[in-house]
């Protein structure tokens, strides 16, 4: 599993809960959604340092922190069913939700088959803030630490990905590039005559 697959997986499993909501990526160059909406954003990657190797496969144990932001308008309060354009703050408890779904054993199981997992680290903040002194923003922030395991093959490491990247890094060649691997070798040696010797 590459970063892109861990952040599209991300990416599904909140649009699948949150399918009332927009979900996107932080730090990208948008207008501001309507609320509700959802914002991820994944820090930085740490992997071990000693790889666990399979003939021409590497496999690294990887781990990052995700952060979500759920940003709401909240709960209507209706006084004899009639709307009072007052709401109450929903965040905190929304945001609740979200990890119960992404810790029930259906989403779990899911999670697994691509050795992926997404863990909450507590706790769920809120942090509600004032805009233009006149209404508040409820918004609910939470941080979760998500494993996954980082396949790397070929001699340069790159093996069967498509290159050059998004960024312009590596070539076709690298890409395609084979690790001559030795299966078998039959060694004899001139020297040996067989039996105990004394």
């Amino acid at each position: 599993m590459t970063l892109e697959d861990v952040k599209s997986m991300i990416y599904d499993i909140t649009a699948e809960f949150f399918c009332g909501a927009k979900v996107i990526w932080a730090e990208q160059i948008n207008t501001k959604p309507d609320t509700p909406y959802i914002t991820l954003k994944l820090g930085g990657i740490r992997k071990t340092l000693f790889p666990i190797v399979d003939g021409d496969e590497r496999a690294y144990s990887c781990s990052t922190t995700l952060e979500i932001n759920l940003y709401t308008k909240g709960k209507a309060i209706s006084v004899a069913g009639c709307v009072t354009g007052n709401y109450i703050n929903t965040a905190t408890s929304d945001l609740f939700d979200y990890f119960s779904f992404i810790e029930s054993d259906v989403i779990v199981d899911k999670l697994a088959t691509y050795g992926l997992d997404i863990t909450l680290e507590p706790p769920i903040r809120d942090l509600t803030a004032l805009q233009n002194d006149s209404k508040y923003r409820y918004r609910a922030m939470a941080e979760a630490t998500v494993s996954f395991t980082q396949y790397t093959n070929g001699p340069y490491g790159v093996g069967g990905r498509t290159l050059p990247n998004a960024s312009g890094g590596g070539t076709a060649e690298i890409s395609k590039a084979r690790t001559d691997i030795i299966e078998e070798a039959d060694i004899k040696d001139n020297n040996y005559e067989g039996g105990n010797q004394e």
